[in-house]
């Protein structure tokens, strides 16, 4: 495939349209949200997507429209370039008129990421000093007065106090307006990321208030500029969730949000199929549809499928620059911490049984926090769900009011993508609850290939710590990860032979290659239980000759002793769960 593209490996995706555009590289046209956004005649708009969904492209897009600037030789200038062919070019003069006519303040909260409020404050300031470079202008202009150009110069120099800083939005649209005319537009990115941090932190190190105090700074901050400021002419804030009223925009005058839950024409961040489909025929990858579609699609937003751009496009480049093997992976996850997730797994067993379900492929009935706070999380055990819905670990495949006025979701897993996260989110919860295990007398018998002592080991294991009664291969997947981990390396899912073996366990200059199979609940469905005793044994035997015959026609360890030549010993075991039942057979070579 050509490198004519665009599509560079290894190079960072450009969050700039007009790099992108500058670049020539493949753009699928979300400018219809420009429209959309100025005909519902509401100033202010709160869009909320999970991280790496296109809100900050969308961002830097609206920045190069709105933007009102003087070029080095003092004219005005003209972006109209940028948006030739594209869709808001069709909107009308009502839509174009607003092209070129506002001074835009743009930042973002992304690095807000601290421990205390003095390093948040700091961050604030950068972010602020950054955004107000474009607007240096103010330091000689006359129409500021002293004390307003003295003021401004601390911004740029993050120098400003507390009580400044939180009132610095409102003044500078005060500012601009002075000196220009004009009202601003104010671009906010990831605005949630200080009190997802703040809220994290809080739970780590209980009897601390971090959180209410960014709430405070981030609230007064923002409020400045959004509440009441007749010099406003549009505010976009984006991010994961849209947080309560209470904790931010208390008072902010009947803001737009744009929530995963919201009906609205057109999808303006994630790839629908359609989209999808015409950028793979585009590059001539329409043969790798039904991969990428199982590993990145599955989103739900107004009753269209919908594909995460960031990771999709991720793998798109990894193909068309000749990179296959590896092109279809995990992009999203290294994008996004898991923090909330471990919280959830590590505190609560309930949480833990509800995602088991889930990962069985069992979708839940969730409550939906519209107005989600952070400390819900503490206060409310049940938003965890509704934080994963709105940060994309979960998709909502139906909803429905209740009698109550309140609304539920009935939720799952969205792709292989988000499964792979979850599944890491597991192993990890196995390795802390289980660090109270001793783990040897397992790895003692893995060696020696004492399979009923295998079983007995993992038997306890499953008795003693949670309940697994209808739990999938996922869950006995990461249960053992786990478990191994605490002992010696582990590979899962890893390329070995001509198949992937479940888990490969290597301590020194020995390792053992496990393959796992399940017998499901529903299997069982119609069997009377006093049979169950009778007619699982040689169901179970039958999935333990499946994997004997996966491992040996996939050449599982002959790949391994190519892959790992210094290894002396190699054993190889069939094993299968049913509920709390275990069934170990070791697989000899040949």
């Amino acid at each position: 495939m050509s490198q004519d593209k665009k599509l560079k490996p290894f190079g960072e995706i450009p969050e700039s349209f007009t790099a992108l555009k500058d670049k020539g590289i493949y753009y699928t046209d979300k400018t219809a949200f420009i429209p959309y956004l100025i005909n519902q005649e509401r100033n202010i708009c709160v869009v909320t997507r999970p991280r790496r969904f296109g809100k900050t492209l969308m961002l830097r897009t609206l920045q190069t429209f709105f933007e009102y600037r003087l070029g080095e030789d003092g004219k005005p200038v003209d972006n109209r370039r940028y948006f030739e062919g594209l869709k808001v070019m069709d909107a009308g003069e009502d839509v174009l008129k607003e092209m070129g006519q506002y001074p835009v303040i743009s930042l973002s909260f992304k690095e807000m990421r601290n421990d205390s409020l003095a390093e948040m404050a700091d961050k604030l300031r950068t972010a602020l000093a950054s955004a107000c470079d474009a607007h240096a202008y103010l330091l000689n202009h006359p129409s500021l007065r002293e004390a307003e150009r003295v003021e401004f110069r601390q911004i740029l120099d993050k120098c400003e106090k507390q009580s400044t800083l939180e009132t610095a939005l409102g003044n500078l649209c005060d500012w601009i307006y002075k000196a220009t005319g004009r009202k601003t537009v104010i671009l906010i990115d990831e605005y949630d990321v200080p009190l997802q941090q703040a809220a994290i932190y809080d739970i780590h190190h209980p009897g601390t208030d971090l959180f209410e105090k960014i709430v405070r700074l981030v609230g007064n901050f923002i409020s400045s500029g959004f509440k009441s400021n007749s010099n406003l002419a549009y505010g976009i804030i984006a991010g994961c969730m849209r947080v309560a009223k209470e904790s931010i925009f208390t008072g902010m005058n009947n803001p737009g949000v744009i929530t995963v839950l919201d009906d609205i024409p057109e999808e303006f961040w994630g790839f629908t199929q359609s989209e999808v489909e015409k950028m793979l025929a585009y590059y001539n990858l329409s043969d790798k549809m039904d991969a990428l579609k199982n590993w990145y699609e599955g989103y739900y937003y107004s009753e269209r499928e919908v594909y995460n751009p960031w990771s999709l496009l991720n793998a798109i480049r990894a193909l068309v620059n000749g990179y296959e093997k590896t092109a279809i992976q995990s992009y999203w996850a290294r994008t996004s911490g898991n923090d909330i997730i471990d919280e959830m797994i590590d505190r609560n067993p309930d949480h833990r049984n509800k995602l088991a379900q889930i990962m069985n492929g069992e979708p839940l009935w969730a409550p939906v926090f519209q107005d989600l706070s952070y400390r819900d999380l503490k206060i409310h055990p049940e938003s965890i769900w509704s934080f994963l819905l709105y940060t994309g670990y979960l998709k909502a495949i139906q909803k429905r009011q209740l009698d109550t006025g309140n609304w539920e979701a009935l939720v799952t897993i969205p792709n292989m993508e988000i499964r792979s996260v979850m599944n890491q989110a597991m192993q990890h919860w196995w390795e802390n609850t289980l660090s109270r295990y001793d783990v040897r007398p397992l790895m003692h018998s893995l060696w020696s290939g004492d399979v009923q002592e295998i079983k007995h080991r993992i038997d306890r294991i499953m008795n003693d710590s949670i309940s697994v009664k209808d739990a999938k291969e996922d869950f006995y997947h990461g249960m053992l990860v786990g478990v191994l981990r605490t002992q010696c390396e582990v590979k899962s899912n890893r390329e070995s032979g001509t198949g992937y073996p479940d888990i490969i366990a290597v301590e020194g200059d020995r390792a053992a290659i496990l393959e796992l199979k399940c017998l499901l609940p529903s299997k069982l469905k119609g069997i009377p239980k006093k049979e169950e005793f009778r007619r699982i044994p040689p169901m179970m035997q039958e999935l333990l000759d499946e994997a004997e015959t996966q491992i040996r026609q996939e050449n599982y360890i002959e790949g391994l002793r190519f892959e790992k030549s210094y290894l002396k010993e190699i054993r190889t075991y069939a094993v299968c769960f049913c509920r709390k039942i275990c069934m170990v057979r070791e697989v000899k070579a040949d």
